[in-house]
């Protein structure tokens, strides 16, 4: 599941003649009919012998999805909920316990689900939408859970695990009585089932052995569906059936038993007949009386109103344990003092995130300075560069001043990141995430909207008569990063707190600061806790070196100085590489259209202790980037700025994953040009590193078969930029490998889509999840396999890092330009304009004569 394979969910034990069926599990309980699996009509007796042993090989894969789910904390649970919405399966939302009955509402879980919903993507619990519950009375030949699928997903995606479902069996010893839920989310086009967001909720089992979770049900659905026996129903049954009848919530009835109906339906109770019916037909059919009853009913529950009736029917809330409760006080407490009146949003960074604004800003530019200084012949480069000292260090003052004036909110907090237990800081901090994400999704959804219509109306204008607009546009966007706050800002402000109180550690102003060495510490638990840690700015395209420097040193004196292997990944943007390295390390890096990273982040990744000894390393350390070529940035300001960190996230990885939408690799190949360039020039750091290249939504299963003549030309035009950079800079080298390892033959890839259909509701491709995992065996054979390739250790990451960067930022030539034959070119030109300058000056003097 954490690879997004939906075959995940269709786990069948098989077993050889060799192997013994052992007992598993013994007298556990009636069976749930694999949701309402039934025998024909004819075998009416009960199928399940609660003394009967069940073997390995009897055991139901929803036993082990549930087995799995009771045995989880509440991370885990979170987890595995937000890898099973992706996958476009149900989510648990009533959960009996198997030893005490006792019913759970797994709040925790679902909260951090986000559909998109009207074209924008939001948390689904604050949504209002009509729930329409499907229940089940008696037995039946009919399955209820793959109605339910074939109304959501008609490309036979099996939303709700059903007994045609590979692996499924009789025998269930979980799910009788649990709820699930799943949200159909349309209105994008025209083939879609339901114009707007529906969730669909499927109780498993027989209703009337569930009297709680049908009253649940009926308090919060705006329309039910009933699957009648065709047997007789029993007298609970019966009783329960008459209840439905006269709700006032609107009753759809599937009669197993009936063929025909005789009559006409009225519009709040309508019966249809499910006997021997054409799948298709009787779909069409429920859509369509789904809607007619859904156009009659205005209310439309959230799961917020879930919450207050889960409440009132005593349910257990998951989030109702102390540590979760004192984490969402503390954050509660932290957004009091963060939030202000409405029009001081976009002034909320200024006002509490201040040392990381316009201050940083101007040091990064005057640090940037003190490398590149012209020579002017007024003053001195040792002037010039006590100067640019003199005017950083004030602004390292001021930055201090500023965040000792400000509120108490960046302050308070640092202190409870320092005086929480473990767990206690996880939900603060996962909490503070949630409200951070609502208090700004309005706001940002509408800025969203009137930059997309802006750039709009820009491409309707003749080019070089929109600079108004063009101005707006750029307004727009600093809007949008003016009022974007997550966890990774509070981060960033706490690096430069720490960095500007190590500038001025003689000024005695300062010197009074508290905690400031456990800042470190807290940067370095975050890490080793799964949080990502910002590596480079990307607001200004920096790399705080003191902080990083000082959070590796408080990682190798909790881990140990171990060896690590560094993987980077590169490409442009919307080309999927974050979702790459989620579904291959079941990471959680944002993901969406357009820039959703900025800058760098690094996660750390712990080997399996059984894995160690083969792969010779502990760590892996995973950097994610920004999409290169973004479309936001001016051409000027693109080209620099990618280049930069191409070189820089290629130079850091052992190996970097070159992810490239398509088969044509040729934006990638200026970017290359330059980072070879740039390592060629850059004498005072030995590169060794590699790279794979990974070609995103290529269809064509043979493709790699047909592209022999493809990778051939790569590989020749890679090691023909390899040849040009080295004649520009006098070297010898003629083969790209050369500089940044690479096998033509076995190190591209390409990668089937990674959804089948179109979103929001298309289900993962299985062959997408497949192509991963090949990728990653790669990956690890390579660091595996090559003994004369030594990986570092966290020490020597953290050199490598100070050693590369203070390279890049004396390097000012190469990265201004697109790729290398520019820099050839202007090489040429410069130095015929040398000769003609020499030749004018010559002429100009013997005339002067």
């Amino acid at each position: 599941m954490m690879m997004l394979d939906c075959s995940a969910r269709n786990l069948c034990l098989k077993v050889t003649e060799s192997s013994e069926a052992q007992p598993f599990f013994t007298g556990a309980g009636d069976s749930s009919d694999d949701e309402d699996y039934t025998v024909g009509a004819d075998e009416s007796e009960d199928i399940s012998d609660k003394n009967m042993p069940i073997h390995p090989m009897d055991i139901h894969p929803m036993d082990i999805h549930l087995a799995v789910l009771h045995c989880s904390d509440d991370f885990v649970r979170q987890y595995m909920f937000s890898k099973l919405s992706t996958c476009q399966f149900a989510l648990p939302l009533l959960v009996p316990s198997p030893t005490t009955g006792e019913i759970e509402f797994p709040l925790w879980a679902l909260r951090q689900i986000k559909k998109t919903v009207q074209k924008k993507q939001q948390h689904i619990f604050n949504v209002p939408v009509p729930i329409v519950s499907f229940v089940r009375l008696g037995k039946s030949s009919n399955s209820k859970s793959q109605i339910l699928s074939n109304i959501i997903n008609k490309r036979k995606h099996p939303v709700f695990f059903n007994r045609h479902c590979h692996g499924s069996m009789r025998h269930c010893l979980l799910m009788d009585g649990v709820v699930e839920i799943v949200w159909y989310c349309g209105g994008s086009n025209d083939r879609d089932v339901f114009d707007d967001c529906v969730a669909f909720v499927n109780l498993h089992g027989d209703a009337s052995n569930h009297p709680a979770q049908l009253r649940f049900l009926q308090e919060v659905s705006s329309v039910t569906v009933l699957l009648h026996s065709e047997n007789a129903l029993e007298k609970r049954a019966k009783e329960v059936f008459t209840e439905l009848r006269k709700s006032p919530t609107p009753l759809i009835t599937l009669l197993s038993h009936s063929e025909s109906i005789k009559g006409k339906s009225n519009q709040t109770n309508i019966k249809i007949a499910a006997k021997n019916r054409n799948e298709a037909e009787l779909t069409e059919e429920i859509i369509s009386s789904i809607k007619q009853c859904l156009s009659t009913e205005m209310e439309r529950p959230s799961l917020a109103t879930c919450l207050e009736v889960a409440r009132q029917n005593k349910f257990r809330i998951d989030e109702d344990i102390e540590t979760c409760r004192e984490g969402k006080e503390q954050a509660q407490t932290l957004m009091s003092l963060l939030m202000g009146k409405e029009e001081e949003e976009f002034n909320l960074k200024l006002k509490h995130l201040p040392v990381q604004g316009k201050l940083w800003e101007d040091w990064c530019m005057k640090n940037k300075q003190q490398y590149h200084l012209p020579s002017t012949g007024v003053r001195s480069i040792e002037m010039e560069v006590s100067d640019i000292k003199a005017k950083k260090q004030s602004i390292r003052i001021d930055q201090l001043n500023m965040a000792l004036q400000c509120s108490d909110f960046m302050m308070s907090f640092l202190q409870c990141l320092q005086q929480s237990e473990e767990k206690q800081t996880l939900y603060m901090l996962q909490w503070l995430q949630i409200f951070l994400e609502e208090y700004t999704t309005v706001t940002n959804a509408n800025l969203q909207e009137k930059y997309h219509s802006i750039w709009t109306e820009i491409k309707q204008k003749p080019q070089g008569k929109d600079k108004e607009l063009e101005r707006k546009l750029e307004q727009v966007l600093e809007e949008i990063r003016a009022i974007s706050v997550g966890l990774q800002h509070l981060m960033r402000e706490m690096s430069q707190l720490y960095e500007s109180v190590k500038s001025v550690a003689t000024n005695e102003d300062f010197t009074d600061i508290r905690c400031i060495d456990t800042l470190p510490r807290i940067g370095a638990e975050m890490l080793i806790a799964g949080y990502p840690l910002e590596l480079m700015d990307g607001d200004v395209a920096h790399v705080p070196l003191e902080w990083i420097k000082a959070v590796f040193d408080k990682l190798i004196q909790k881990l140990g100085d171990k060896k690590v292997f560094v993987l980077s990944v590169l490409g442009l943007q919307s080309s999927g590489k974050s979702t790459l390295l989620n579904t291959m390390f079941g990471l959680q890096f944002a993901v969406s259209a357009g820039r959703c990273t900025r800058g760098a982040f690094m996660q750390l990744l712990e080997v399996d202790e059984e894995m160690r000894a083969n792969l010779q390393f502990d760590f892996v350390l995973v950097v994610d980037t920004e999409g290169l070529r973004s479309p936001e940035l001016s051409s000027e300001a693109t080209l620099r700025h990618d280049n930069e960190l191409a070189t820089f996230i290629i130079g850091v990885g052992n190996m970097t994953l070159i992810n490239i939408m398509g088969e044509n690799p040729c934006e990638m190949q200026d970017i290359l040009q330059i980072c070879v360039q740039a390592f060629m020039r850059m004498t005072s750091v030995r590169i060794n590193t590699s790279c794979i290249f990974v070609h995103q939504n290529v269809a064509e299963t043979t493709a790699s078969d047909k592209n022999h003549e493809g990778r051939r030309y790569l590989q020749k035009r890679l090691d023909q930029i390899a040849a040009t950079a080295a004649k520009e800079e006098n070297l010898d080298m003629q083969s790209f490998s050369d500089i940044i390892k690479f096998d033509v033959d076995s190190q591209v890839f390409y990668f089937k889509n990674l959804l089948e259909g179109d979103p929001p509701m298309a289900p993962p491709n299985p062959s997408y999840s497949q192509n991963v995992q090949e990728l990653k065996n790669k990956l690890f054979s390579i660091a595996q396999g090559q003994p004369g390739c030594k990986l570092p250790t966290l020490s020597e990451v953290k050199e490598r890092i100070k050693d590369l960067w203070d390279s890049l930022l004396r390097e000012n030539f190469v990265f201004s330009f697109r790729n290398t034959l520019e820099i050839a070119v202007y090489s040429k030109l410069e130095k015929v304009y040398g000769q003609w300058s020499w030749s004018i000056r010559n002429r100009a003097g013997t005339l002067t004569r």
